[in-house]
């Protein structure tokens, strides 16, 4: 598996508290002999050394909490800002996940019923439609359509979750719901505004605070609002003809709970964590969020409620790649998502065998180099080789 590049701070992140609800503390030495953290030091060093690479913010988590975050590179180029383990990142579609959480904690209080025609929270979704449910929803299996045309360059702010079901609703289905898989992010918008409807008082961004962020002591995570000052936020950059630019302006105010949200990596770990102990949802409702969903014609999709269960289309991709194929195999437990955004590339890795999680977030939007699924991979089998 191919390794890229550079240097920079050290900062270890040691937590104290449970897995639910970890603290911050930084440490600021690599502990002598870690061969772990070196290794997982030298791999990152090197992937932020390509010149179309700013920055990578990196953390792993067990169960002990936050094993090892550090930040490599740049947040702002322009202003020689260093990544850091609290640096705010652009999560992507890893939002899915964390809409996805506070959507169950709804479920487990007996707000939501995940099998009710999603027109019994949303009145606004058109009657024309075919009845969709928040199951198909959460696993792709909706029919709803992805962006279109210029859709996920858009910089128009929506006020409310509701006026933002104008970009789509009125498109046909592509399929019937329940029969096929389609990935969609406006999906998730749909998910946001029934969220909201079935708390019946608190805003989409009060229940993310409320029932994600907060209870698991995600203090660097928030809306990724783009007229607010937000302390630590990220500077976003793409690649144009082989060289780094800053990428252009967008707002998120159509998909928040679909790809709006901004992370640091250990904020990311931390929370793929508290899917294990218990303490966060109930042991049976995480059950059935990494359950594949199944459709009409017998077939089951990659996704559960929120999550991808299984390696599989990796496995396609990298099928000429020796060491991931050998690392994904050891690892057949695991669930993840990924994130893609102007200016950010994500990965997020829930290893359910070992108790291990990774987060890597990068700055800027290009797969070019330094891609964040191998440089996740391969710290997972790093901390499993060497920190046991």
């Amino acid at each position: 598996m191919k390794q890229l590049v550079n240097v920079f701070a050290a900062l270890l992140l040691a937590a104290s508290l449970p897995v639910f609800a970890q603290a911050t503390a930084v440490r600021s030495e690599t502990p002598a002999g870690d061969d772990a953290v070196t290794l997982a030091t030298e791999l990152f060093e090197q992937a932020v050394a390509s010149p179309t690479v700013p920055g990578i913010s990196a953390a792993i988590a067990g169960g002990e909490g936050v094993i090892w975050a550090r930040g490599f590179g740049w947040a702002d180029v322009e202003n020689k800002v260093p990544m850091s383990t609290r640096t705010k990142m652009r999560i992507g579609s890893v939002a899915k996940p964390f809409t996805a959480a506070a959507l169950m904690r709804l479920y487990d209080q007996g707000k939501i019923n995940l099998d009710a025609d999603v027109r019994t929270y949303v009145p606004a979704w058109p009657e024309t439609h075919a009845v969709i449910t928040l199951r198909q929803l959460t696993s792709h299996t909706s029919g709803i359509r992805h962006y279109e045309g210029d859709e996920f360059s858009s910089n128009r702010y929506y006020p409310t979750v509701v006026e933002s079901l104008d970009i789509f609703k009125d498109s046909p289905l592509r399929f019937e719901p329940g029969t096929d898989q389609a990935y969609s992010t406006y999906a998730w918008t749909l998910v946001s505004a029934a969220i909201e409807a079935a708390d019946g008082g608190r805003s989409f961004r009060a229940i993310m605070q409320q029932e994600v962020f907060t209870p698991l002591d995600m203090q660097d995570s928030a809306f990724d609002v783009q007229f607010e000052i937000i302390p630590n936020r990220q500077r976003p950059y793409t690649v144009v003809g082989g060289e780094l630019r800053n990428a252009p302006q967008t707002d998120h105010s159509y998909k928040w709970g679909g790809g709006g949200f901004i992370a640091s990596a250990s904020d990311v770990a931390r929370f793929a964590m508290a899917h294990l102990d218990g303490g966060f949802l109930k042991p049976e409702t995480v059950a059935l969020m990494f359950q594949p969903a199944a459709m009409s014609n017998g077939r089951f999709s990659q996704y559960g409620i929120g999550w991808q269960i299984g390696f599989g289309r990796y496995l396609e991709k990298y099928s000429d790649d020796v060491d991931a194929q050998r690392i994904m195999a050891e690892h057949p437990g695991a669930v993840m998502h990924s994130g893609g955004s102007t200016g950010g590339t994500t990965m997020m890795i829930l290893c359910r065998d070992h108790g291990r999680a990774v987060a890597v977030v990068k700055n800027v939007d290009s797969e070019e180099s330094a891609v964040p699924f191998l440089l996740a991979l391969e710290m997972l089998d790093i901390f499993h080789k060497n920190r046991k």
